[in-house]
């Protein structure tokens, strides 16, 4: 047997803790720290983590070990579905391509076969149906694999938090904490493992800081008055629904039992969930809770059409259609936890390894090579000449398996417990121990307790991973190594990103303790530790260096520098000069920086969406906030550069629930809290509810951080803030939402904890305070098709500077009409023109589309991110002069934008602008609008003369001012992607593999493609025929009368949609189609929510739980 020990990452600006890999054969195990950037980091190594289905992670449960685990899960579901669905077609185009004399043929040779192996077995005095050949485990595997997730208390809440936008049925998740399992028991002071499969044994050593420090509570919940079996369905008698009734029935153990068991079920629903979005029933109107997704009945067409249900009450008693709410959206409010102190670590082993078989003594003995593998498992066998033959007759003397430790210790506070684990001086645990990989924080590895451990345990080989030791190296090799490109062409508006290959991200104290005499080894990406057939420390066969910049720089082409002498020749001309200056451009100083300019998941050239806004005189703004956006600040800005930033940091914008966009937020709220607060140990207790204007006025007295964002954003923040005290409590979270105009006035509706807030409410201290704490004169915010609850903002200081920003969506006329002459306008561009088609199904713009809202928009200056991150090259900006493009705003999507109340829903599906743009309300009758329809008047877009353009790649840093200049080294850009390509090509010529390679992955593709796009046809015409509703129509009368209709609807179906939220880090992967698309299967209807095997199991016990009302 071979395994080894691979190291994925170390502690460097990008990478926040350490993580590994050992890889056994056919199987991977990941240990370590889950941090944000780790998904991205086995890409950039091309280190594929589909074999793995064990997760250890190591540490405590906070965000900086556990922020890269929703994109791993989502990636490892989304490879293991489409693996089983390539294998299955395999299996089936092999039936298909056999005749039945072939298959008759086969069937015939493999009974022969097993009769002649029988014959041997028994020959060998082996039973057949017990010491026969093992069966192979099936090539075509096509039952999903669970992914199983090891780690400390409040795992199992930290993942049931994303059920707001994370629902994938790829892989099923159980959580394994170790709260719950214990330890396994002590005999004759041996301890047996804590977890095994067929491969390694795992002890595990949960170890406490030796000082606890005492935990408040910062749930500001009561104790929860619904039961688990409410969330389900089931009616309990009314004393058991009486929370004192509960509280006095149940200890607290009991209580916490109950709500591990709700977040459990929370946890199954999100990746192993039943339902189907296909799924409807009817009902009546008057009965289902508003507002939500409706359809009816065309009584002409017979085929299903939206319903908006008027605002006057009482509603009409029709019949409608909506959807089965999903599970996982019914439990509206985690139960309140608390941060738990213990940090996990593990013991790893492999079990005694069998001497390696003698085949010349076999066939000495005249052994039957047939039974040569009972032999290999340890069983007796007869030889041909009837003698018996032993196992160790042919193989070599067992020896002892090799093993690691893995032990993560994030203080000094943590020393005394681990050295004083009983499993130090276990032989059943350390017997073939050969390594511990050491993951430390800052100051662990000179502490004088830690370096006499190490002296202590000399014959063990220690590999140091910790923040003041490994270098702070660059992570994404291929990112940097473009930026230095782009440096070489444009060294104003891109700077090599900040690193060392020598120097510690955290230098050490100036107390620190040498560590000169110490024995260890420093962890490097490259490192491998090889555990069998022998231990051995050697690089990485993939071995990638530390990049190498001045490489880089010298295998630039002689053409590329000569054209962007050129062009800075051109900028600095005196005409040019005098052309730009005279652009009367509000805060020409203000500056964007492009922090992730990637879609959907992070790649080896663009990290996923943020955008930094930096405006004198006002403030700091960060617009969208994806994974690993701190690392992209830490590598742009050195660390007292960066707490400036910080520091001066005002608001943050997140634009919609896609993960790719979200799930940087907590690591940068951790961050600007302790530049501008200090981190202390455990937040305050979290505010009451606001009452009035007044009290938000009082509360932002404080310095504080504002976000705005949709609701289910700052449920998401507010859940796992009883995790970790990362600065929730410093965090004014506003709800957003567009509003009806108001003639030519247009605002959004915002919402502190219940008051109505705003820069534009009645009243005027509230409007004065909030300018004055934010630096923002107005934000006002539109509907945009895209997905539930995506919208567009538009921010407007007091300097006259407008910066508007898309987010994720299809060219708007909203967006259009708040935006109106905007000084910048950030849009995304996720697909080329020739992908209009990709572009219009899944809700994203095309370059050109962008340039035309830009030019509707009559914005000055227009800067394009958001790029599929299969396109590398920069696109081709001449091809796009003078091309057409159409604005519209359809109804809003069928998963429905979100709204406080049915009257808001309605209004919602109205454009907004911001309160202080004088824009025509849209013409009732006479001349058409432009934007009045699809089949509205193209609107050509500008040519590069009249609207400054700018195409962003990662650390692009800009001054308003400055984006006429970045057209001028286009066409160097346009030139340099040339050369790489080519470069690529001629690079593939010379490897045959790699040529293969790329011509069946896209042969996959395509292949995917066409089957999806066959699939949407299908049931496109499906719909047409009506089919769905003359089967759904059979079976209503089985929910006529009954008098819970609607009562089943999720806190979702409360808020515009019974839809999952669609997750982001690959947000296209396997998108679940649109109902006008959908065939509606009355079976479905009987089944889809029936509820799970936990709920059936709870149906009878009272379980404490939060649930909408």
């Amino acid at each position: 047997m071979h395994s080894y020990i691979q190291l994925l990452s170390t502690p460097t600006a990008d990478t926040t803790g350490t993580a590994l890999i050992l890889d056994v054969g056919s199987q991977r195990y990941l240990f370590g720290n889950i941090h944000e950037g780790l998904q991205r980091t086995c890409i950039q190594r091309s280190l594929k983590l589909s074999k793995t289905t064990e997760v250890f992670i190591t540490g405590t449960t906070e965000w900086k070990n556990v922020g890269g685990l929703f994109g791993l899960i989502l990636t490892l579901a989304d490879a293991n579905a489409a693996a089983i669905m390539s294998e299955a077609e395999i299996a089936r185009n092999k039936e298909k391509a056999a005749n039945p004399q072939q298959l008759a043929a086969k069937a015939d040779k493999l009974a022969k076969r097993e009769a002649w192996k029988k014959e041997v077995l028994v020959e060998a005095g082996l039973d057949p149906d017990d010491h026969g050949a093992p069966e192979k485990y099936g090539k075509h595997r096509l039952t999903l694999p669970t992914l199983t997730i090891h780690g400390g208390e409040n795992l199992t809440h930290t993942i049931a938090t994303g059920r707001r936008f994370i629902f994938r049925k790829g892989m099923p998740v159980n959580i394994v904490e170790q709260s719950e399992a214990g330890q396994s028991e002590l005999t004759d002071d041996e301890r047996e493992p804590d977890w095994k499969d067929d491969f390694v044994q795992v002890w595990k050593l949960p170890i406490d800081p030796s000082t606890q420090n005492h935990i408040p509570d910062v749930s500001s919940e009561p104790p929860r008055k619904r039961s688990f079996d409410e969330f389900a369905g089931v009616d309990l008698p009314s004393p058991l629904n009486d929370a004192a009734s509960i509280e006095h029935s149940y200890t607290a153990e009991d209580l916490k039992a109950m709500d591990q068991e709700m977040r459990r079920f929370v946890v199954t629903e999100m990746f192993n969930s039943q339902w189907r979005l296909d799924a409807l029933f009817e009902a009546s109107l008057p009965d289902v809770k508003m507002p939500t997704v409706l359809w009816i009945k065309n009584k002409e067409t017979n085929n299903l059409q939206r319903y908006y249900p008027p605002e006057e009450r009482p509603l009409p008693d029709i019949k409608v259609f909506l959807r089965r709410p999903w599970p996982g959206a019914l439990v509206e409010k985690l139960p309140s936890t608390k941060p738990c102190e213990t940090a996990m670590s593990y013991i790893v082993r492999h079990y005694p390894q069998k001497g390696k078989f003698n085949p010349e003594k076999a066939k000495a003995l005249n052994v039957h090579q047939f039974v040569w593998s009972a032999l290999k498992n340890g069983v007796t066998v007869m030889s041909r000449d009837g003698v018996p033959v032993a196992p160790d007759m042919v193989l070599e003397p067992t020896r002892k398996g090799g093993g690691f430790a893995m032990v993560d210790l994030p203080t000094k506070d943590y020393l005394t417990s681990m050295v004083n684990r009983p499993e130090w001086n276990m032989s059943r645990v350390m017997d073939g121990l050969q390594a511990i990989i050491w993951n430390l924080g800052p100051g662990v590895a000179r502490d004088p307790v830690m370096q006499a451990f190490i002296q202590q345990h000399s014959e063990l080989k220690h590999v140091i991973s910790a923040p003041d030791i490994s270098p702070n190296y660059i992570t994404f090799d291929s990112t940097t190594a473009l930026v230095i490109r782009l440096n070489q062409i444009d060294s104003q508006h891109y700077q090599i990103p900040i690193h060392s290959n020598i120097s510690p991200l955290v230098p050490p104290s100036d107390d620190a303790v040498e560590m000169k005499d110490l024995e260890y080894v420093k962890a490097t990406r490259d490192l491998r530790l090889q555990l069998e057939p022998e231990f051995q420390i050697k690089e990485s066969p993939t071995k990638q260096p530390f990049l190498d910049t001045r490489n880089v720089l010298e295998l630039t082409p002689k053409e590329i520098l000569e054209l962007s002498k050129r062009a800075r020749d051109d900028v600095a001309s005196s005409q040019l000069m005098e052309r730009l200056t005279g652009q009367n451009l509000p805060s020409q100083d203000a500056e964007v920086i492009c922090l992730g300019t990637g879609s959907s998941a992070p790649s080896k050239y663009r990290n996923v969406s943020a955008t930094l806004l930096r405006v004198p005189g006002c403030g700091s703004y960060l617009f969208d906030c994806g994974e690993g956006t701190l690392g992209q600040l830490r590598r742009l800005y050195n660390s007292d550069q960066l707490d400036g930033v910080l520091r001066d940091l005002k608001a943050i914008w997140i634009s919609h629930m896609h993960a790719d966009h979200h799930l940087g937020t907590t690591s940068v709220i951790k961050a600007w809290r302790e530049a501008n607060h200090g981190l202390s140990e455990h937040q305050n207790r979290p505010d009451l509810p606001a009452q009035s204007a007044l009290s938000f006025v009082e509360a932002i007295q404080e310095k504080k951080l504002f976000l705005f964002a949709g609701e289910q954003m700052i449920r998401w923040l507010e859940e796992y803030s009883s995790v970790e005290a990362y600065g929730y409590d410093k965090l004014i979270a506003i709800k957003t939402q567009p509003t009806a105009p108001k003639g030519s006035r247009f605002s959004s509706f915002m919402d502190w904890r219940g008051a109505r807030v705003g820069f534009t409410t009645d009243d005027p201290i509230m409007n004065r305070a909030m300018m004055e704490a934010t630096g923002i004169k107005n934000l006002v915010s539109c509907w945009v098709d895209h997905c539930q609850g995506a919208q567009a903002v538009t921010v407007r200081f007091h300097t006259g500077f407008g910066f508007s920003f898309s987010g994720d969506c299809r060219p708007s006329e909203a967006f259009v009409r708040i935006g109106k002459g905007s000084t910048v306008l950030v849009h995304e561009a996720t697909f080329d023109d020739d992908m209009e088609g990709d572009a219009k199904a899944k809700k994203h713009s095309t370059m050109s589309e962008a340039i035309g809202v830009a030019s509707a928009m009559g914005a000055k200056r227009l800067i394009l991110t958001h790029f599929s991150q299969r396109y590398q090259k920069l696109p081709n900006l001449d091809a796009l002069d003078n091309v057409e493009t159409k604005l519209n705003d359809p109804q809003p999507s069928e998963d429905g934008p979100k709204g406080a109340s049915a009257e808001l829903d309605v209004q919602d599906r109205r454009p907004s602008v911001g309160a202080d743009d004088q824009v025509p309300a849209p013409p009732t009758s006479g001349r058409k609008s432009p934007f009045s329809s699809p089949n509205s008047s193209p609107l050509l877009s500008p040519t590069k003369h009249e609207l400054k353009i700018a195409v962003a790649f990662d650390f692009l840093r800009v001054r308003v001012g400055d984006i006429a200049y970045i057209e001028r080294f286009t066409p160097t850009l346009q030139r340099l992607f040339e050369i790489l390509e080519q470069n690529e090509k001629a690079k593939a010529q010379d490897n045959p593999g790699e040529i293969a390679r790329r011509k069946k992955d896209e042969q996959k593709q395509e292949k995917r493609e066409n089957q999806r796009r066959a699939a949407r046809e299908k049931e496109e015409a499906r719909a047409i025929r009506g089919e769905g509703f003359r089967r759904l129509s059979r079976d209503t009368a089985k929910n006529e009368g009954r008098d819970d209709v609607g009562a089943a609807d999720s806190p979702q179906d409360t808020e515009g949609g019974t839809v999952p939220p669609k997750d982001s880090t690959h947000e296209h992967v396997g998108e679940v189609e649109q109902l006008d698309r959908t065939r509606v299967v009355s079976e479905e209807v009987e089944n889809v929510h029936r509820p799970s095997t936990p709920l059936r199991m709870l149906s009878h016990s009272p379980v404490r739980q939060h649930v909408a009302s």
